[in-house]
């Protein structure tokens, strides 16, 4: 984690656009309810961008927080839930179908929240390789549901948001302590071998 004067503010470019995230989300379910798929696709990968760039800026201008990491959960939540209502809204039948991948994918989402706040009292914000990669996977895969590709790659996509939560309760299951960044469960294991503590 960097320290410096910029870290403890929130006023910084990577946070303005991971609050941009959280305003721009609410918008998916607006163009769902308009019928616009291509305007949904477009803005979907517009806000996955903004999930990669507060990150890299946050890095290159040395603003990295806890604040910052813990905000970038909660925009991820939001976009998210409103990524799915939007999909629930313009492929209804296509969700109905697809329930069981998208279950699975709610649940352990859910289910790593849960674990991280029963042990902390505060939501995961571990930003793993692996919930870097899969921003990317699910952005394709909503994409290619929503203008009726394949259903495939929204298969890998809900598969990878399940790893990637099991993963983060493995990580919340051995930290002692809340922490953020936390590049993956192996980095944790190699740091920390003797931190386990169970839940």
């Amino acid at each position: 984690m960097t320290s410096g004067p910029a870290q403890s503010s929130w006023r910084n470019l990577p946070n303005a656009l991971t609050a941009l995230r959280i305003l721009g989300s609410p918008v998916l379910i607006a163009l769902a309810l308009g019928g616009h798929g291509s305007w949904l696709g477009f803005a979907t990968c517009l806000l996955v961008l903004t999930e990669w760039l507060d990150g890299f800026l946050a890095r290159r201008l040395h603003v990295t927080s806890a604040l910052g990491a813990r905000l970038d959960t909660v925009a991820d939540g939001i976009f998210y839930g409103s990524l799915l209502a939007a999909l629930v809204v313009l492929r209804p039948t296509l969700v109905r179908h697809e329930w069981v991948w998208v279950a699975c994918a709610v649940v352990s989402y859910g289910l790593s929240w849960i674990a991280s706040w029963f042990k902390f009292r505060c939501l995961p914000s571990y930003h793993t390789w692996a919930a870097k990669g899969a921003w990317v996977v699910v952005g394709a895969g909503m994409v290619s549901l929503v203008t009726g590709w394949s259903a495939w790659p929204f298969r890998i996509a809900m598969t990878c948001v399940v790893l990637t939560n099991l993963e983060a309760i493995a990580i919340t299951r051995q930290l002692r302590a809340c922490q953020v960044d936390i590049p993956s469960w192996w980095h944790l294991r190699k740091r920390e071998p003797d931190s386990r503590v169970g839940l």
